[in-house]
């Protein structure tokens, strides 16, 4: 819990909280649609689980999308995962990179 902690404070401090916000709701949305547009996916909870795990690209394989227009949204989701998840690795390392300089900063 601590180290979820320290990640809010560094998302929260570096800016990056919007991105993060538009990513969850692109996820809550793409589950809404998904559950619209797929066979597969009976439930909202079901198509927000299959678009957080497209998203990472972690695929577990319980569902999968069938329709041309789930296809292209998993396309999107997945784009949009990548980009997510680099740009916060990113920001952390960023956050990190300019904290220990500032410390080597104070100690001259």
């Amino acid at each position: 819990m601590k180290r979820l902690n320290i990640l809010i404070k560094i998302i929260h401090h570096t800016g990056f909280t919007k991105f993060a916000f538009s990513f969850a709701g692109f996820l809550f949305m793409a589950g809404f649609f998904l559950m619209l547009l797929e066979p597969g996916i009976q439930q909202y909870w079901d198509g927000v689980w299959f678009a957080f795990v497209t998203s990472t690209t972690v695929g577990y394989g319980d569902y999968q999308a069938v329709t041309f227009l789930g296809r292209w949204l998993c396309v999107f989701l997945t784009v949009y995962g990548m980009i997510f998840f680099a740009a916060l690795s990113g920001v952390v390392i960023n956050y990190y990179t300019e904290l220990r300089q500032g410390e080597k900063r104070s100690e001259n």
